[in-house]
């Protein structure tokens, strides 16, 4: 899988307008199922199997959903992951991905994982299903987001290439910082968001109890 990473500044929740995004829609599944050959199992721990089960939180959700989501992460970065069961090298990037999020949890570092698995296998509790077992094999503890809805929103919304998975960064203001397609690597994320910290939008880290910041 090729991996690449993008910067850019045009907002997650502002569509391309265009043809591109009509004949793409149709044409996605075609492309993601070569790209992620079949299904795929997370590599599982007792610790972290145990600790997801309990603490995955996942529903279905349509694009307002989404940026409602989103939107509770205003004026600090959040790193959005597209992925779905079905996908080897989602599921295998998925154990990395929870380690980085519970890394950068204490700089407020927002992580959202947005399954496409019912593109395929529809709104149902099968669905749901394989999405909390992949999580929990893989320690996820973050929000995700089954999408329910039609292709053409979500793919023009986030201009998403085709093939999964792919991850975008967005700053404190909602805009695009960089985004990468295939397996995301961790330390190139990693650096991604403390250039988008630096630039603003995550708050400082809360002082410790009896004192106060200078803010």
């Amino acid at each position: 899988m090729r991996r690449r990473a993008r910067s850019g500044s045009r907002s997650a929740n502002h569509p391309t307008i265009g043809a591109r995004a009509r004949v793409v829609a149709w044409a996605v599944l075609a492309a993601v199922l070569p790209a992620c050959e079949g299904p795929a199992r997370a590599p599982r721990s007792g610790a972290s199997a145990g600790r997801a089960e309990a603490a995955v939180n996942v529903e279905f959700a349509d694009l307002d959903r989404i940026h409602a989501v989103l939107g509770g992460f205003r004026h600090r970065p959040v790193f959005v992951n597209f992925w779905a069961t079905w996908c080897v090298p989602c599921v295998e990037e998925l154990p990395d991905l929870a380690a980085l999020s519970r890394e950068e949890a204490s700089n407020g570092i927002g992580f959202i994982g947005i399954s496409l698995d019912a593109w395929v296998t529809g709104n149902g509790s099968e669905t749901e299903d394989k999405v909390k077992r992949a999580l929990a094999g893989a320690g996820v503890d973050y929000t995700n987001l089954i999408y329910k809805g039609d292709q053409d929103p979500l793919l023009e919304g986030f201009q998403l290439p085709g093939p999964i998975p792919y991850s975008v960064l967005l700053d404190g203001s909602g805009k695009r910082a960089a985004a990468w397609e295939g397996k995301a690597t961790i330390g190139e994320v990693r650096r991604a968001i403390a250039e988008a910290s630096r630039r603003g939008g995550a708050p400082a880290p809360a002082p410790p109890e009896g004192r106060t910041g200078n803010r």
